[in-house]
């Protein structure tokens, strides 16, 4: 499905359809925050060895997995994005429509 890290197949290898047409802009990125903050950050921070280490330990022990959990999710959810938006027939031509409407 991804033909780069990010970028979007333009057809499904399986069965051909046009992958193209769904805009999945910054809304991936945005869920995949979401997700990262939630699931991992907000525990995090009830940990009392985040609170008393030295923070030369703390920031890369913390960062690094950080990193690595939303580097892993980023595809996936945009995936699942994808997938959203052709269960719910979003095209690129109806966030045209709406933004040429917008500026009337």
């Amino acid at each position: 499905m991804f033909w780069a890290y990010l970028k979007v197949e333009p057809n499904c290898r399986s069965c051909g359809h046009n992958l193209a047409r769904y805009p999945a802009d910054d809304g991936p990125a945005y869920f995949t925050i979401l997700l990262v903050g939630h699931l991992v950050i907000a525990p995090l921070l009830f940990l009392p060895i985040v609170w008393r280490a030295p923070a030369i330990y703390t920031v890369p022990a913390t960062l690094i997995p950080l990193a690595l959990v939303t580097l892993a999710l980023l595809p996936r959810v945009k995936g699942a994005f994808i997938g959203l938006l052709y269960a719910l027939n979003v095209k690129d031509t109806d966030a045209q429509l709406h933004t040429a409407d917008a500026l009337k």
